[in-house]
């Protein structure tokens, strides 16, 4: 069961990585948003009916984890809007293990054994070294976002961590979340847009807007289940080769180089997951 659950969670991570560069490459993002929420919606209203209600100590985690979603959407976007894809996603992403295992530790009593730590410390040494330039420096005016959004992305990975196994189903868990979410996201995306007119504007680029919003609820209620199963500092850590992936989505279509130095940071993110797994 166990090796089930990571294999899914590395499927959540090439599905994360994918709609991310769908967000990178729209000019425009709030619209792209706007569309991904339409699934988003669609899904979890059907969800909230079918699942069983999650238990009342998980509500005060389903709201706190709204909030904390749109944080991490507002800041990821700022982080996108001058910073290059194979830079910002592995700064965003790297922070995330070492302060999920802290947060984890500290609010959900989870230790990890010590290989399974010194995996997680090289998870994130090697994704944050994937955003390195010349002279191990960082460019670009988009990191301080980037570094905000990887913040956000641990405090909600354990928040969710902890109200998934809280409301005793994490697919419900989950549907609340996105529901409360997604219909004030898709109404602020219409009002910017100026209605039907500005969000709707063709049929391929609304069925490209659906196609992401439908892979990032795929990843993210992979991750929620894996909760269940495995420590929270695991799964984040785990999740967290999608930056293997966004590097390698920037060389093959986003024209992005694959340098040496890239490729020994993704050895080492492959050595911790090695070691997380053990």
């Amino acid at each position: 069961m166990e090796t089930l659950v990571v294999l899914l969670v590395l499927l959540s991570a090439l599905l994360h990585a994918t709609w991310n560069a769908f967000l990178h490459l729209s000019e425009d993002r709030i619209w792209l948003l706007g569309m991904m929420a339409m699934p988003y919606i669609a899904v979890s209203a059907v969800g909230v009916i079918v699942l069983p209600m999650p238990a009342p100590a998980a509500w005060p985690y389903i709201f706190a984890s709204v909030v904390l979603e749109f944080g991490y959407l507002l800041a990821l976007i700022r982080a996108y809007k001058s910073g290059d894809f194979g830079q910002i996603y592995p700064i965003a992403r790297g922070l995330s293990p070492m302060l999920v295992f802290v947060g984890a530790l500290v609010f959900a009593h989870e230790a990890l054994k010590p290989l399974a730590a010194i995996g997680v410390a090289l998870v994130s040494l090697g994704i944050v070294s994937l955003a390195f330039r010349r002279g191990m420096r960082f460019s670009g005016e988009s990191v301080p976002f980037a570094l905000l959004t990887g913040f956000f992305i641990a405090t909600y990975s354990v928040v969710d961590g902890i109200g998934a196994r809280l409301a005793g189903n994490g697919l419900s868990y989950i549907m609340w979340v996105y529901l409360i979410w997604n219909i004030p996201q898709f109404l602020l995306a219409w009002h910017w847009r100026g209605g039907a007119k500005g969000l709707f504007i063709g049929r391929a680029m609304v069925l490209k807007g659906i196609a992401a919003g439908l892979l990032a609820l795929s990843a993210y209620c992979l991750i929620i289940e894996a909760y269940r199963y495995l420590p929270i500092a695991m799964v984040s850590a785990l999740r967290e080769m999608s930056s293997i992936f966004a590097v390698l989505i920037g060389w093959l279509f986003m024209r992005e180089k694959l340098t040496a130095r890239r490729i020994v940071a993704c050895a080492l993110v492959t050595l911790g997951a090695v070691l997380i797994r053990v």
